[in-house]
């Protein structure tokens, strides 16, 4: 059970960013790269060999056979069909984490390894030719790193050659293992189902690898593990694959998409592979990230593009926790930018720090003050209170309106929006203090225009006695003569009438109208139609001033829009529930009588 709501706030909530990491080029191979075998030079029973890290940094060979040509695995694309013959590959399989691994034959590169059957008893993959993958790099960027930013793409589904279940008798890509440190039971499991259908497997391991305070990039070549940093801070998430080609400033990885969302911009990080993990399912390379080397700037079907020049911008988070009894906590991650994802990743974030200072999962009151930090708008202040029984999970978080107003002026139709940081102050109460709105009631039913009445609201608080709050309403004198509907709801449960905006000023003022779950809210309502013209309700209009405002002539006119008189009370305890009834409004001015 989920309680929420939000509140505008005023007032500072000081919380200092993180800064940005350091950032160093790594040192890469000299020379020129490698020479290229095209594919119409590759044949069944050439042997070759593969490069990947076993263990630590450094790659290693291992011998690989040709066994066939698929052609358009996917379109216009070919797949060669290799068979690894090494005693550590035939043991595990081929592992997630591999992906990228480069292919050689004669000194020539051919490719990535990329793709492979789950429950396999072969360690049979699938190595994306290398000319797919350069023709990528050779793909012109359209737009900048700060309009990707604020464009934050994100695919509607999930690649074909990705998107198969487990277990599943297809060539499918080799898994990615997101290596995560520092986040809570709750955000695993959430991010695991986030992450499912993009072949990303995470799982727990090092919080970054790093044994001294910052981190040097060391030497990248191909083989090396390379990462791509969704979270990095006080918790981590960094999808590990392998680098395949390198030349000058540019990096070629996965051997296959990561997202597929196009052009990018995404930390790019060096890796440390601690173990292969066999596994009669899937096996994985057990890695952490190291260093930030650059950016990822594209992400298409064949694989993966980084740039070694650039540094990509995330979002700082900072959560500080305070519970009953305990001195403030203070947590700092920065974030993904994108958005869809980003929103996502912070409430895992939040989650997690509140799961690590306040591990109990039991019946929980919690209060998230959010403060969003606008580029040229200034700041988004949003205030939810939640209530859940059983802790509160990434789900539960991400539906609060701090955390969807993220996702919102991201994706505003009025101008890109870059949001600089996110402060969020989180405080948790161990309590049950919420009730139900179980009856609603008058008493009578004569009701007349212009009366104030008394209305009953019986509300049921758990483990306790029914009680009645007494809520005076007014009946508007234009109500007479009709019926009206009255609704009584949790404030959590109501949203505020705001028009349709008509520039981002307007839609972040209609970002913060919401009421709060402490709140009991009465909405009356009737047949009468209203108007929402350019940024403004107009209320209780005749059939022929809607007909005036919205001419059947021209496209840009007039919404209808049904206005309801609210009046808001505040409650002692969070509310939850709605109910409502209908009733005949008497209209003495007209002389008529029910």
């Amino acid at each position: 059970m989920l309680l929420l709501g939000v509140a505008f706030l005023r007032g500072p909530l000081a919380m200092s960013a993180p800064p940005a990491p350091a950032y160093t080029r790594p040192a890469v191979p000299s020379g020129a790269p490698p020479a290229i075998m095209p594919l119409s030079d590759v044949h069944p029973g050439m042997v070759g060999e593969a490069l990947t890290v076993f263990s630590g940094t450094k790659p290693e060979m291992f011998k690989v056979r040709v066994v066939s040509i698929v052609e358009n695995f996917i379109p216009n694309q070919a797949v060669i069909l290799v068979q690894a013959e090494d005693a550590r590959v035939e043991f595990s399989g081929i592992a997630a984490g591999m992906s990228g691994s480069p292919v050689y034959i004669n000194g020539k590169l051919v490719g990535a390894i990329a793709y492979a059957w789950s429950f396999s008893k072969l360690p049979l993959a699938g190595v994306t030719p290398i000319e797919s993958m350069l023709a990528e790099r050779k793909r012109p960027r359209r737009v900048t790193d700060d309009a990707l930013v604020e464009r934050g793409q994100w695919p509607a589904s999930p690649n074909p050659a990705q998107a198969s279940a487990p277990g599943e008798p297809r060539l499918q890509a080799v898994s990615v293992p997101l290596s995560v440190s520092g986040l809570s039971m709750a955000a695993m499991n959430e991010l695991t189902e986030e992450m499912r259908p993009y072949g990303l497997v995470p799982m727990r391991a090092g919080g970054g690898g790093r044994r001294t305070p910052v981190p040097t990039p060391g030497r990248i070549e191909a083989g090396s593990a390379v990462g791509v940093q969704l979270i990095r801070g006080d918790m981590n998430a960094t999808a590990i694959g392998t680098v395949t080609y390198i030349s000058g400033d540019t990096l070629l990885a996965f051997g296959h998409p990561m997202f597929g969302i196009g052009e990018v911009s995404l930390p790019m990080v060096s890796g440390e592979v601690h173990t292969f993990i066999p596994s009669q399912a899937s096996s994985f390379k057990l890695a952490s990230p190291l260093a930030e080397i650059g950016t990822i700037v594209q992400d298409r079907p064949s694989c993966i593009v980084g740039d070694m020049t650039r540094q990509a911008a995330m979002v700082p988070v900072n959560v500080r926790v305070t519970a009953p009894g305990g001195e403030p906590r203070m947590f700092r991650a920065e974030v993904a930018r994108n958005r869809r994802l980003t929103p996502v990743l912070a409430s895992m974030v939040i989650t997690s720090a509140i799961a690590d200072a306040e591990p109990d999962v039991t019946e929980m009151a919690v209060t998230v003050t959010s403060k969003l930090n606008v580029r040229g708008q200034g700041t988004v202040e949003l205030r939810d209170q939640l209530f859940s029984a059983e802790g509160l999970s990434p789900r539960a978080l991400s539906a609060s309106h701090g955390l969807r107003a993220f996702g919102d002026l991201l994706s505003n139709p009025f101008e890109p929006v870059t949001i600089d940081s996110m402060d969020v102050d989180v405080r948790v109460e161990f309590r049950r203090d919420i009730s139900e709105i179980v009856a609603v009631s008058l008493p009578g039913d004569n009701v007349h225009a212009g009366d104030t009445v008394p209305l009953r609201v019986t509300l049921r608080p758990y483990a306790g006695r029914e009680y009645t709050e007494t809520v005076p309403v007014t009946i508007a004198r234009t109500m007479g003569g009709q019926v009206i509907k009255i609704e009584v709801a949790s404030g959590g449960m109501v949203h505020p009438d705001v028009a349709r905006p008509e520039s981002l000023h307007g839609y972040i003022d209609s970002l913060r109208a919401f009421y709060t779950p402490a709140s009991i809210v009465v909405s009356l309502s009737t047949p009468d139609n209203g108007a929402s013209v350019r940024g403004h309700l107009l209320a209780g209009l005749p059939q022929a001033a809607l007909d005036t405002l919205r001419p059947g002539n021209q496209t840009r006119r007039a919404d209808a829009f049904r206005v309801a008189d609210r009046t808001v009370f505040p409650s002692a305890r969070m509310v939850m529930g709605r109910q409502e009834l209908s009733l005949y409004i008497t209209d003495d001015t007209r002389g008529r009588n029910r």
